[in-house]
């Protein structure tokens, strides 16, 4: 008993010291490791569930006379599935060995429990959309219908919508559609999807790009050597003999890692960065943020041979407005596709934030991929116009449902531009 009460105590004093106040001025970006401290679940990047790193703001009035009458959107899919079956597998291996040894502890055996039941929730189909990822694309299709009700209800409501080919894009595309329809009657919305379109919908930095990154984040990869000997005491009450089952520390910290990055997407509430020190978690995150911004935004190193591979979608986008403003006959384009190409369109619109572009030490210090592109980020153009005889078209970007700026441009008041300079710059 005694024995028992004293590993019990330990085990406290482990989680304590795990989740101890971090000098968050230690870490590159300061801003970004007190977000992580304080919202663990902002460590997720692209894997954040959309709530958790979006609360949609209110809107500027408009430019005296001038209506919302057109909407050209891109959003990225829902709340998935994540890709780390083989990790889910070594932990539970793992831990199971270890828990049959007698050596896992009470924190050993919660994390066990936790990753069986994100292993089970994924049922082995990987990037396959949660019933969160649904949620999140009614709410905001709810949203966008509300607070622009005059493109919905008045004159044209035709809508064109085209999805991925990937199954989580077009049961997202589902999800917003529906509730469309369960809000606006009649509203004619008219579908696609095929081969031909994918390219529009999807599209990524390249090999050549990839290769170049690889290099930049092996560095990183090696640099990060944090000091996980309080996991391994955390989970099991012999350490050293748990390196018979865990032989890698810090391949074991990275699975646990990934077991935290996704369970939110199935709304489990429980957080299995708990136990690991914060500095792994900060490591792996910060690897994954540069990732996807040397890879995908306007960076130094490969920034000019990433924008060139988002054209097929700013094409699109400036086509279809043009068609629509001309005709008359459409009130919206949808479009429903992945984070990559979300990335790449807001950072070549010059979106304050995610259009910076930063080297790769000025990208660690400000960048945060959270901010822009969470399960089912997305991008809105919302287009306006006035009955005054040569009055311009205006354009309100959102980000996340939220307003943004664009750098490099004046707008004609607040965050409301000329649809022509917006259409230079996507051309």
């Amino acid at each position: 008993m005694h024995n028992k009460l004293i590993i019990c105590l330990l085990a406290a004093t482990l989680a304590t010291a795990l989740s101890a106040q971090v000098n968050y001025s230690a870490y590159p970006n300061p801003e970004f490791a007190q977000m992580i401290d304080e919202r663990p679940w902002t460590a997720n990047l692209t894997g954040c569930p959309y709530e958790l790193a979006v609360q949609p703001g209110p809107d500027t009035k408009a430019p005296k006379g001038y209506k919302p009458v057109y909407i050209s959107h891109y959003g990225r899919h829902g709340s998935r599935s994540g890709w780390d079956q083989k990790k889910y597998e070594s932990i539970i291996s793992a831990l199971t060995q270890a828990k049959n040894a007698g050596i896992l502890s009470a924190s050993g055996n919660s994390l066990l429990n936790e990753t069986v039941l994100v292993q089970k929730a994924t049922n082995k189909m990987d990037g396959r959309l949660t019933l969160r990822g649904q949620r999140e694309h009614r709410g905001i299709a709810e949203r966008m219908y509300r607070r622009f009700p005059a493109v919905f209800r008045k004159g044209s409501r035709s809508i064109r919508v085209l999805g991925s080919e990937i199954p989580r894009s077009l049961i997202s595309m589902a999800a917003f559609t529906n509730r469309l329809c369960e809000l606006g009657r009649n509203l004619d919305i008219v579908m696609d999807c095929g081969s031909e379109l994918q390219p529009i919908l999807y599209n990524s930095c390249g090999k050549e790009v990839r290769k170049a990154r690889e290099k930049i984040l092996d560095s990183l990869r090696k640099a990060l050597n944090p000091d996980l000997s309080g996991m391994m005491n955390l989970l099991f009450t012999d350490a050293e003999a748990a390196k018979a089952f865990v032989p890698d520390a810090k391949a074991f910290s990275n699975a646990v890692f990934a077991v935290g990055r996704i369970s939110r997407s199935f709304d489990f509430d429980f957080n299995t960065y708990r136990f690991l020190p914060f500095e792994a978690v900060y490591g792996w995150s910060d690897i994954n943020n540069m990732s996807l911004y040397l890879g995908q935004c306007n960076s130094v190193p490969f920034g000019d041979v990433r924008m060139k591979r988002v054209r097929p979608l700013a094409d699109h986008m400036v086509a279809m407005a043009d068609d629509a403003l001309s005709s008359g006959s459409t009130c919206a384009d949808l479009r429903f596709g992945h984070d990559l190409p979300l990335l790449a369109i807001s950072s070549l619109l010059g979106i304050e934030g995610v259009g910076e572009r930063y080297t790769v030490d000025e990208a660690r210090r400000h960048f945060i991929t959270t901010l822009y592109a969470p399960f089912a980020g997305n991008l809105q153009l919302i287009f306006y116009r006035c009955s005054k005889a040569g009055a311009p078209v205006l354009v309100k970007v959102l980000l996340n449902e939220n307003e943004v700026l664009l750098k490099g441009l004046n707008p004609v008041q607040g965050p409301y531009y000329k649809w022509e300079d917006i259409r230079k710059r996507l051309q």
